[in-house]
């Protein structure tokens, strides 16, 4: 129950929870490399339902897209993820905002208002969310972070609701309307990717071996994507491990503001 609200045990659990979440979703990324080379079983369509709508036509369509389509849900449910664990945040924010004015214990009323206002605040977007709500006065390295997430969730709405063909709407720039929208407005995600070397070489494909005593080093680098109005969103399975880690670093950025502005609020040392 909200009301036995342990600080900050239970703040750190719902970033672990989503830490485990991005794991389990960046899986199902990596499953679109198997899929799409396992084979029919027979001449005919899977049965495996019972009952079909679709046949073998469609069967052979799903495997030959597998890497993309898995690796769509899997950034879809990555962002979704995301979000819903802020807003976890925010309701443990707010929750103690009231313990720790009224010093007492939380009544279902004083609850039921906290969350109505935590169910409005969600829809402001998760940016606003985390960089305005959940935290009020971010570090510099978390408002940097928010680059991230913008991107992000935008590829997300163009894949969820127009099956990544970016449209209007998808480059339109916040804060303006679809007649602000110029020729040369594009949609564009930045997320961190692994980068990888050997003897100073950067490798390119795993697994990769490495030829006697050589110096193998690993770095984060930003890795900018961009796409105009028309254009297919295609997403690869080793492109949602970078989304899932950066994701990941981001809800350790903002568990660390979260602590810090709660222990203030309570006068934590």
């Amino acid at each position: 129950m909200i009301r036995d609200l342990i600080y900050p045990d239970d703040a750190r659990k719902v970033v672990d929870s989503l830490h485990s979440g991005l794991r389990y979703d960046a899986a199902v990324a990596v499953l679109g490399n198997t899929c799409s080379e396992t084979p029919l079983k027979g001449n005919g369509p899977d049965f495996s339902t019972g009952i079909r709508y679709g046949g073998i036509e469609e069967d052979q369509a799903v495997r030959r897209d597998a890497k993309g389509l898995l690796a769509r849900f899997s950034l879809i449910s990555m962002v979704s993820r995301f979000e819903a664990h802020a807003q976890l945040l925010l309701l443990q924010r707010r929750v103690l905002e009231e313990l720790g004015r009224s010093g007492r214990k939380m009544v279902p009323e004083r609850m039921w208002k906290i969350l109505r206002k935590v169910n409005k605040e969600v829809r402001e977007g998760p940016v606003k969310v985390c960089s305005e709500l959940v935290v009020e006065h971010p570090s510099s390295l978390l408002l940097g972070r928010m680059q991230w997430l913008l991107g992000i969730y935008r590829v997300r709405n163009c894949l969820a609701h127009r099956l990544g063909k970016v449209q209007m709407v998808d480059v339109k720039r916040p804060g303006t309307s679809i007649d602000d929208i110029q020729e040369g407005d594009r949609l564009r995600a930045v997320w961190l990717r692994l980068k990888a070397s050997a003897d100073g070489e950067d490798i390119m494909r795993f697994p990769h071996r490495v030829s006697g005593p050589g110096k193998v080093g690993v770095s984060f680098e930003e890795y900018e994507r961009e796409w105009e109005i028309g254009d297919q969103i295609e997403i690869t399975p080793l492109e949602c491990q970078c989304i899932a880690m950066s994701l990941s670093l981001l809800g350790n950025q903002l568990l660390a503001d979260f602590e810090r502005e709660i222990n203030a609020l309570l006068d934590i040392p």
